[in-house]
């Protein structure tokens, strides 16, 4: 439906009255002076006087009320451009600047390719993550493939290999003698000057009785040769005595570094060496 749009229209009582689009509001105005007809040339009949009874006739004019005089019918006055209202921003309907409509059809679109690249980029960056968790794996099952059974053979005696260390270090910190000639040799008791059960048990007794905190870490393992197997550790504690066993006012940290040398003995694996690896 066709609708007049908002601006200054003649209100047919000699004023110039606003119209908002839907009705007349109280904002009035005073037309300016009209030009000076020429003699010889009648004005163009307006939509006031072709409604205005004939100049000899008798009438009275009566004003149009707002309400009686349709806005679709009128237009605005030539000498009178259209105007933005108090407090409306250019670009109103029928104004100088351009409207609503124009504006969105006429400025540049943005282009939204970049999110087409945003997700892009993120998949990418999911497979990159995803090849650097997963060829590490690849890599090694393939490898244990590719080796046979010597490697697999290897790995359980360096398992065993490690497993004597572990017993002999449990041995000295709960004064199992049973565990300690499991995980020794008989040679290497000889070194130790701990033959039997009896200088075992008082031995690690004191042992107990002196560190405190003590943890034993496997930091490399290697075969030598098919008969020996080097585990090296480094081994944590704390003792209430100096490194001259003279008492100390507090505990105080330590870590050695040993490097064991193991051999196949009975069934399984025993030390029969223990170096101290932190003077290589």
């Amino acid at each position: 439906m066709a609708t007049t749009p908002p601006g200054w229209y003649d209100d047919g009582r000699g004023a110039l009255r606003w119209w908002d689009g839907a009705q007349w509001t109280e904002h009035v105005q005073a037309p300016d002076p009209e030009p000076a007809v020429d003699a010889h040339h009648e004005p163009a009949p307006t939509l006031e006087s072709a409604a205005m009874p004939d100049a000899g006739s008798p009438a009275t004019a009566t004003p149009f009320a707002p309400g009686e005089l349709a806005p679709e019918e009128l237009a605005p006055a030539a000498t009178y451009p259209p105007s933005a209202p108090p407090g409306y921003p250019g670009g109103f309907p029928g104004g100088s600047a351009p409207s609503g409509a124009f504006i969105s059809a006429t400025e540049p679109k943005k282009s939204k390719m970049w999110i087409l690249w945003v997700v892009i980029g993120v998949v990418l960056l999911g497979v990159v993550v995803l090849a650097a968790v997963l060829l590490p794996i690849v890599i090694g099952l393939f490898g244990g493939v590719a080796g046979g059974g010597s490697s697999g053979a290897a790995s359980d005696d360096q398992a065993a290999a490690v497993a004597a260390v572990e017993l002999y270090d449990e041995a000295w910190g709960t004064a199992d003698c049973e565990k300690f000639q499991a995980a020794t040799t008989e040679g290497f008791r000889e070194v130790l000057q701990l033959p039997d059960c009896a200088s075992f048990t008082a031995a690690s007794q004191g042992f107990i009785d002196s560190v405190q905190d003590y943890e034993l870490t496997v930091t490399s393992v290697e075969n030598d040769s098919d008969e020996q197997i080097t585990v090296v550790t480094s081994e944590t504690y704390t003792s209430m005595f100096d490194d001259q066993g003279n008492p100390a006012e507090e505990a105080l940290p330590y870590e050695d570094e040993y490097a064991y040398i193991v051999v196949p003995a009975g069934d399984g694996w025993a030390i029969n060496e223990a170096l101290d690896a932190g003077d290589e």
